[in-house]
């Protein structure tokens, strides 16, 4: 199953529940790349051994440098005041005391960037006690990407990221590492990638028969590694439960982004009305406050509650019930 397969799965079971049942049967696998998914198959299973290869392979970790135990830790570092949270897909500490952090992400945007810089400060800051040198540990955060990030360099789908200085890594303990999934995906079918035999393109190949549904190719059958990973998978091992959260998730999402674009358009053109460039910065904020309203609006007529809707749209009790009571705006 691949991401719009499983958006299209949650959409039907905020329709209809029962609807998992329908996709059980067309589709064997789940979307691995959502969070939810990701998290069960990757931080749920007790030795981790499908985490530690898929980290060893996407690093490059061999011999003694390899993981050969992981323990995973508390994914969320709150926000510290009015600092916002951070909160990664999984997060743990190997054998060799080094940090590891691994973030899905299925969609760019153009702060995505900004937010993996975000998360490793957030983990750093949280490395040296009162009264201990300042000495960190080796992090690697390792992005796995649905998405092209590096589209300057078409023929390259797994990225190494350092800060350098002269032609030097300036900090080398701190390593980033960017898997761009589709990429391979393309290379793999222009035939590009056949001679690669590294374990990060076994590892996508295997990730390639579950996002497209493929047969099996017989040397992914062959490792006992994949054979757990497909396994681990299926989507008739997932609950309604999961799918009806990552619906949820969802929907809350793109409403705040919605809303998180709205305003935030609003208060670019007030900013340009001070600056002398345009005029009518509060009509803007009007429009921007009635577009927020027509939101909330038509996510009552779809069933949702008020108490959702105050939350997500950030509106009092009684202007949601107002804004359930007035007819929706009539098109021009």
């Amino acid at each position: 199953m691949n991401r719009t397969q499983h958006y299209s799965l949650l959409k039907a079971m905020e329709i209809d529940k029962s609807n998992l049942l329908k996709y059980q049967e067309l589709y064997k696998y789940a979307y691995i790349l959502s969070d939810g998914i990701f998290k069960i198959v990757f931080a749920e299973e007790k030795d981790h051994s499908l985490l530690i290869s898929l980290v060893n392979a996407m690093l490059g970790l061999q011999g003694d440098d390899a993981i050969k135990e992981i323990t995973l830790e508390m994914q969320e570092f709150p926000g510290v005041f009015n600092k916002k949270d951070c909160i990664l897909d999984i997060i743990g500490t190997t054998n060799a005391g080094e940090k590891v952090l691994v973030e899905v992400q299925q969609q760019g945007d153009d702060f995505f960037r900004d937010r993996v810089e975000y998360y490793i400060s957030r983990v750093i800051e949280n490395q040296v006690h009162t009264s201990e040198k300042y000495e960190l540990p080796r992090i690697y955060f390792l992005g796995l990407l649905d998405f092209e990030l590096f589209p300057e360099e078409p023929q390259k789908y797994i990225h190494h990221v350092d800060e350098m200085c002269n032609g030097r890594k300036f900090f080398p303990k701190i390593q980033k590492i960017f898997v761009e999934i589709d990429k391979f995906f393309e290379l793999e079918k222009a035939g590009i990638t056949a001679s690669d035999n590294s374990e990060a393109a076994q590892w996508l190949r295997a990730i390639k028969v579950i996002v497209k549904e493929e047969p099996v190719p017989e040397k992914i059958m062959q490792n006992e590694t994949f054979r757990h990973l497909l396994d681990s998978v299926k989507l008739i091992n997932f609950v309604e439960e999961l799918f009806n959260c990552e619906a949820k998730n969802m929907t809350d999402l793109k409403a705040e982004h919605e809303i998180g674009f709205s305003e935030g358009r609003a208060e670019g053109r007030a900013q340009g009305f001070a600056e002398g460039k345009t005029e009518g910065a509060a009509e803007e904020r009007k429009k921007a406050n009635e577009e927020r309203l027509e939101m909330a609006r038509a996510s009552l007529a779809e069933g949702d509650s008020i108490e959702k809707v105050t939350r997500i749209f950030k509106l009092s009790e009684s202007e949601a019930l107002a804004v359930q009571a007035k007819p929706a705006a009539q098109g021009k």
